[in-house]
């Protein structure tokens, strides 16, 4: 591909798949906001100037220390990365791999098979299209720069922490030299290799730091006593989106090579995978021990949703007990055909560091994703998680304003609506407020809804509690805002609004937040 075509084609994906999350995290200083009058009414009586207030971020995300053992972070993952469609009969892109690691993904998927052209990337036995894997591989090599692994900002060192890359092998035993030199050809010096272990930490402490500007390749392992896992060669999640840009070209699938069902791998392409050797375990794995010898070291639990799900409601604590001691990826089921996500919240709160989730589209699953990752460079630090452990009570305050230019709906020209208001926990589920219906105003393409309502929760202190905003005209959702708690700002502030596609079209929400503790003898 050329590399005009190259960049339209990012382009195209950057305008349908990229996402404003970080406008809450570093409101930009040189833009032009309308505001409603009732709104710039109510700050005037507050004394608040507006032009201030819109520089203020309304999401803190603090420092990201980069020198923690990999298994002590939660990493930002992209479940098929190489679909931009549909997943059972969409493109395969070498272009999807730019787009999200451009946006600080780090962790990738490939599925690569033996076709009559060369190893392919591609959903295998399904009508999807395929990409060359050297074109994947050639992308993600230019997508990671070089880092500093003497520099401890996570700012200073642009996209440069390490990436994973999960590598679904369906190619036999006597091909995979092939693929390991078109990997060793593209990543070069960035690929972590057993050669590595001399100058490189032991699994055990090696730390984003250690690894700055490196690849991590996942590589499946097999125990003579465990059957290669068949769920692979099924179709999970897809969407389809993107289906009014057809005219670009994506090659058609090419007759793949049908794999031995107990594929094997190679020496040389183990070796590639000496950092992360990927597992998928028999029942058990749980509060199983993995020594080395006989497995391999620095073992990755690969698992199944719906495996992870079965366990979490009896063995929550022995889940977080395992990923304390083993990186764990969990993939979607492959009966997800709908395009649904998992919940990466039930993910987190397991401990597992690596919730693989489809980026092709927008919704609360995703919401949540950024809602974790945004504004970081796609590691954040897990907090404590014991399940037993006792936490002081929490009171949380929303009061809503109003919405200010929420772009109007197609063939509408007035209409009521609400705020919904969503505490999202594991250990609480979800619970919800809203406020009443509120008729619109305003002109030029743009409406306005005025509210003064506020909402509480009262609930134990969590990490991992997230709110979501969403203005809804009766089931319609249509903008939101989904940020960790602990990281909202106290004061009114102006929430820049995200339609349904993640994209801030003007809309802004006057808000304020208010957390307190409850203290000694039971006192607010």
């Amino acid at each position: 591909m050329s590399g005009r075509k190259w960049h339209d084609v990012i382009q195209v994906l950057s305008e349908h798949l990229s996402v404003d999350t970080e406008l809450n995290i570093h409101p930009p200083v040189d833009c032009s906001v309308r505001l409603s009058p009732e709104v710039l009414a109510f700050l005037a009586n507050e004394g608040i100037d507006p032009f201030e207030l819109l520089q203020q971020a309304a999401v803190r995300v603090p420092f990201v220390d980069d020198t923690l053992p990999l298994r002590n972070y939660f990493i930002s993952s992209s479940h098929n990365t190489y679909l931009v469609s549909w997943q059972i009969f969409g493109r395969a892109s070498a272009e999807a791999y730019t787009h999200v690691l451009s946006r600080n993904a780090r962790c990738v998927e490939i599925d690569v098979w033996s076709s009559s052209k060369g190893p392919v990337v591609t959903h295998g036995y399904t009508l999807s299209r395929s990409v060359p894997f050297s074109s994947v591989c050639e992308a993600i090599g230019a997508a990671i720069t070089a880092g500093n692994k003497d520099t401890a900002s996570d700012v200073d060192n642009g996209n440069d922490w390490p990436v994973f890359v999960s590598l679904e092998c369906h190619v036999p035993v006597e091909k995979q030299d092939e693929i390991v030199e078109i990997m060793k050809k593209a990543w070069g010096e960035k690929l972590v290799t057993k050669a590595d272990i001399a100058s490189l930490p032991s699994g055990d402490v090696v730390s984003p730091r250690d690894l700055k500007g490196r690849i991590v390749l996942m590589v499946e392992y097999y125990p003579d006593d465990i059957r290669s896992d068949t769920s692979a060669i099924l179709p999970s999640c897809g969407t389809p989106i993107l289906s009014d840009y057809d005219h670009f070209s994506y090659e058609a699938n090419l007759q793949l090579m049908k794999p031995h069902r107990h594929i094997r791998i190679a020496g040389r392409l183990a070796d590639l995978g000496f950092y992360a050797r990927s597992m998928k375990p028999d029942k058990g794995w749980e509060h199983a021990d993995f020594p080395s010898p006989p497995y391999p070291p620095n073992m990755m639990l690969n698992i199944d949703e719906s495996s992870i799900l079965s366990l979490i409601p009896q063995k929550l604590a022995d889940l977080v007990v395992s990923a304390e001691r083993y990186l764990r990826r969990v993939y979607p089921s492959g009966l997800r055909l709908n395009s649904s996500n998992l919940d990466p919240l039930k993910e987190w709160e397991s401990g597992t560091q690596i919730a693989c989730l489809n980026w092709q589209h927008y919704d609360e699953e995703m919401q949540l994703n950024e809602g974790l990752f945004a504004g970081t460079m796609g590691y954040v630090v897990k907090p404590p998680l014991e399940p037993t452990r006792e936490k002081r009570s929490l009171r949380f305050t929303g009061e809503i304003m109003g919405v200010s230019s929420l772009p109007l709906p197609e063939g509408r020209e007035t209409f009521s609506a609400y705020v919904s208001a969503e505490l999202l926990q594991v250990t609480a589920g979800k619970q919800r407020r809203r406020t009443a219906k509120a008729e619109s105003s305003g002109a030029g393409g743009v409406i306005d809804f005025t509210w003064r309502e506020s909402f509480e929760w009262q609930f134990s202190a969590d990490e991992l509690a997230f709110l979501r905003l969403q203005v809804c005209r009766s089931d319609d959702c249509l903008a939101s805002f989904c940020a960790r708690i602990s990281q909202l700002q106290p004061g009114w502030k102006l929430i820049r609004l995200l339609n349904a596609k993640g994209k801030h079209r003007s809309a802004t929400l006057l808000c304020r937040f208010t957390v307190t503790s409850r203290g000694p003898g039971g006192l607010w």
